[in-house]
C-alpha cells in the first residue's frame, strides 16, 4: 500500500510541476488538466505510462504519434 501512495504522490507532484510551468504553452497545460487519463488519473498501469511518456523528447513523441496515424489509416 506505501508503495501505492508513494506512486500517487510523486505522480500528482509531477503533474501539478508541468502544469504550473510558464514555460509549457498555455493550450498544452489546459489540455492536460482537463484530460481525465492525465491529471485525475488514479490507476497505476496509467501513471507509469504518463510517466514514461513524459520521459520522451518531443521528436520521440511525434515519432510515436505519426506511427499510430499511420497504423490507424492501414486498418481502415
Amino acid at each position: 500500500m506505501g508503495d501505492m501512495i508513494y506512486l500517487q504522490t510523486s505522480y500528482k507532484n509531477k503533474i501539478m510541476e508541468i502544469l504550473n510551468n510558464q514555460d509549457i504553452h498555455f493550450v498544452t497545460r489546459e489540455f492536460y488538466a482537463e484530460s481525465a487519463n492525465w491529471y485525475t488519473n488514479e490507476d497505476m498501469k496509467s501513471m507509469i505510462d504518463t510517466l514514461v511518456w513524459l520521459s520522451y523528447t518531443e521528436q520521440e513523441k511525434k515519432d510515436i504519434l505519426n506511427k499510430d496515424i499511420d497504423n490507424y489509416f492501414l486498418k481502415i
